[in-house]
This record gives C-alpha cells, sequence and structure tokens, in this order.
C-alpha cells in the first residue's frame, strides 16, 4: 500500500558512513531513511525504508488530529 504524507513532507534513502563499533578501524556504510516535513524540520529515521514510511504515515497522522495548544476549543 502506498504512502501518503504531507505535501512537501519527503523521504530520502542515502549511504551513512559510520565508525566501527567494534574498535578495530574499519568504519562501515549503512543505508538510512529519514523523513522531513515542509520547512525541512526532522520527523523521522530508520535503518529500514518501510519502516521510516510507517513511522513518517503515523506521524503526520498524529500531526493532523492535533489542535494547536493556544486555540481555544469550541
Amino acid at each position: 500500500m502506498p504512502v501518503t504524507l504531507p505535501p512537501g513532507w519527503v523521504i530520502t534513502t542515502l549511504v551513512e558512513h559510520v565508525p566501527d563499533p567494534n574498535g578495530t578501524g574499519a568504519p562501515f556504510a549503512r543505508w538510512t531513511s529519514v523523513c522531513t516535513d515542509e520547512v525541512g524540520g526532522y520527523v523521522c529515521s530508520s535503518g529500514a525504508l518501510e519502516d521510516c514510511e510507517s513511522q513518517a504515515q503515523a506521524m503526520a497522522q498524529a500531526r493532523t488530529q492535533q489542535q494547536p495548544y493556544y486555540e481555544v476549543s469550541p
């Protein structure tokens, strides 16, 4: 099922070069997917694209269901 995100939200997959966690000095690369919103703000990230899509969709749904705290409820 395709992921529906708000206009301007983007998921970018990139290769991240990270230091070796085992201390052998051999760095390695890993894929990371990052979602940003319409103003370029960080929304979520994951090593699996499908997980990032799921997190982003949940964040978008939560954002659209929230009312700003400064507005008076009807």
